[in-house]
Formats: structure tokens, sequence, C-alpha cells
């Protein structure tokens, strides 16, 4: 029955169980859990449904409680590690930007098409410089932070510090060359050259950056590489600073040290389960990694649109200032509004709270899952 898909065991199910078992399979899902998975905890409620003559209601409570719990228990520590990633892949990263990019070339451009005539040539080549710029150092800052979510800290410090680099020599450049020119751009390119970026970004050739399983009971038997790996994955998947994952390791160092010193015949990865299985132990204490990365997560947008603020503000006070330096201004200032008001400390303690309840139930599904 393992081997069946989902939706056809839930046809096994009595009538009266039938939505309950589309709901605990939908929260398995979301949970992460594949076909297969979500298969196999299917089929044993079916079979514990049919031993007891009870309802799914009746034995097994609410079923996106339930579902959560069993997908938290089903998960490998390679999927409960996947989870904490909000994206596995570089190249989605360049997708988002490039849509991004693309959409804000079609709307810009239509709206100058419209306003100076399709033929015309309005494009300066200040605002290719400022379009180059922005777009790379957005690029180069998203790649810092994915390639450090996943622990590869000197990739994350190369790509982020040569793309800003490059980025702003290759505005300069730009700016410099052109000047305050207009570039020889008809108004009707603009628009198509945005949709061409916002569409071919879906032709790019994607791939599943996911790390390698490196967790076995064998992949770690020197109990530095064991406490290396322990240390880069707290720093890079839960955001903990180097003293705070040493100050959270040492207790297991000493641990380690003591049985070392007692002759003890098991191997670091028996005695502390696989590098991964420990650090998601340890993720239940990393409230102050959770709320710098919730400050942070705010506050870099904050400050984007501070920055360019600076240029808005003359245009918005201008005596022949426009309606839309008007309307955008105040979007801006209702952004700023906005972001400043979810910045209160209750925000940021119930984020907290519910990823730290989070992570506290995928321990118990870890623990569960060795138990059975």
């Amino acid at each position: 029955m393992a081997s069946a898909e989902p939706n056809d065991i839930i046809e096994l199910y009595p009538e009266s169980d039938r939505q309950w078992a589309q709901d605990f399979n939908i929260a398995m899902w979301w949970k992460e859990l594949n076909d297969s998975q979500c298969a196999a905890e299917l089929g044993k409620v079916l079979d514990a449904l049919r031993d007891s003559g009870q309802s799914a209601e009746e034995l097994f409570g609410d079923p996106a409680e339930f579902g959560e719990a069993r997908a938290f228990a089903r998960l490998d520590p390679q999927q409960l590690a996947d989870s904490e990633m909000p994206i596995n892949s570089s190249l989605l990263l360049l997708a988002g930007i490039g849509l991004v990019v693309g959409l804000l070339c079609t709307g810009f451009g239509t709206w100058v098409g419209f306003r100076d005539g399709w033929t015309s040539n309005s494009w300066h080549f200040w605002q290719l410089a400022a379009l180059t710029a922005g777009t790379g150092i957005a690029l180069s800052g998203h790649l810092w932070w994915f390639y450090r979510l996943k622990g590869k800290f000197a990739r994350s410090w190369v790509l982020g510090l040569s793309g800003i680099a490059v980025s702003i020599a290759a505005a300069v450049l730009i700016a410099v060359f052109g000047g305050g020119e207009v570039m020889p751009l008809p108004n009707w390119l603009a628009p198509i050259l945005g949709i061409a970026l916002a569409v071919g970004v879906f032709w790019l050739p994607w791939n599943d950056e996911s790390e390698p399983v490196r967790g076995g009971a064998c992949a770690f038997t020197d109990p530095e590489a064991w406490f290396a790996e322990t240390t880069r994955l707290l720093r890079g998947r839960y955001g903990m600073r180097s003293r705070e994952a040493a100050s959270a390791l040492e207790p297991a160092r000493e641990h380690w040290s003591n049985m070392s010193m007692e002759g003890g015949g098991a191997s670091i990865a028996q005695e502390f389960g696989t590098p991964g299985e420990f650090a998601i132990g340890l993720s239940v204490n990393t409230g102050t990694a959770l709320k710098r990365r919730w400050l942070l997560r705010r506050l870099l947008p904050l400050a984007v649109v501070g920055l360019y603020s600076f240029s808005l503000v003359p245009e918005a006070i201008a005596p022949d200032r426009s309606g839309w330096d008007i309307f955008f201004a105040a979007c801006l200032l209702i952004f700023v509004a906005v972001t400043l008001y979810e910045l209160r400390p209750a925000n940021r303690a119930e984020y907290v709270e519910s990823k730290l309840a989070e992570r506290r139930a995928q321990v118990r599904g870890m623990e569960e899952g060795r138990d059975e």
C-alpha cells in the first residue's frame, strides 16, 4: 500500500473519514513530505482505523495537528535541514531578480511610452547606470545571504563583495562615458526588453542545489571534523555567531573529552548522532539568532528605501512636480510607516516563539522517528 498514490489510499477510507484523510494528507504535504511518505502514513492510519472501529477524528484528533506531528516524525534530518532554506537554488534567486527587473522595465517603459511617445528617446545613460548598480548589488547581496545560509562562508563573501564591486564599476563606467546623454533607444523597445527578460528567466536550466547527504553514521569519524561540521551548520543554517556556536557546543566537547579519557569505545557519531541531527537538537536554543535575522530582514528594505528617498525628495517638493512624483512619494511613506509598525517588539517575540515552537516540534518528531 505504501507504494500507491496518496489519493488512491484516501479512496479506501470510509466515506465519513475521507475529508479527515484529505486534510491529514495536505498537512503532511505542507510540511514537505513526499508522496511515498504521505502514502505510507495514510496506510498506517487506515490500518489503525480498521482495527479500532473508531472514526479518524476520535482516534487521532485534529488532522492538521496530527499531520504536522507525523510529518516531523517521518522527515529525515536532511529534509528537516532543507525546510530551513527558503529556496534551494541560486538560479531561483537569479530568476526572481530577473523577473522583478523585467517587470519594472515593462511597467516604466510602458508608462514612459504613453507619456513621451513610443518613437521618442527618453532614457538616459545615468538611468541605465542606476539600474545596473541596483540589480547587481541586489543579486550579489542575495547570493551572499543564500550561500551563508548554506554554510559556505568563503563563497558567500567572494560572490557578495566581487559582485558588488563589479556592479558599481560597471555603473560608474556607464555614467562616466554616457554622462547625461540620452540613449539611442526608442521608448517602444524598453517594455519589449522587459517582457523578454521576465519571460526568459523561465528558460533557465533549473537545478536542485540541496546539500548532499553527509550524515551517515560513518561520515564523521574524526571528532574535530564532526565539531567543525556542526559549527558550520549552526552558523549557517541557524544564524549563530562563532562565539554562540562554540558556547552551544561546549557541553558536548566536555562530554566527549571525558568519554575519551575514560576510553569509551563509541564513535562520536554514535554518541551524539550526525552533525545534522545534533544541530537540529540545538536549534531550539537559537532565539537570539532568530531575533537578529528577523530584524535584518526588516531593516534592509527600509535602508534601501531610505537611500532611494534622497533622490525622490527633491522631485516631490519641486514646484513642477508631477502627480506621479507625489503618488510614488506617498507609496514610499506608507511602506516606511508599515515597516516601522512591524518592528514592534511584540511582533518580534511572536515570530521568535512560533519559530522555536516549530523547531521543538521538529526535534520531538525526529526523536519519535528514531524510536520507530
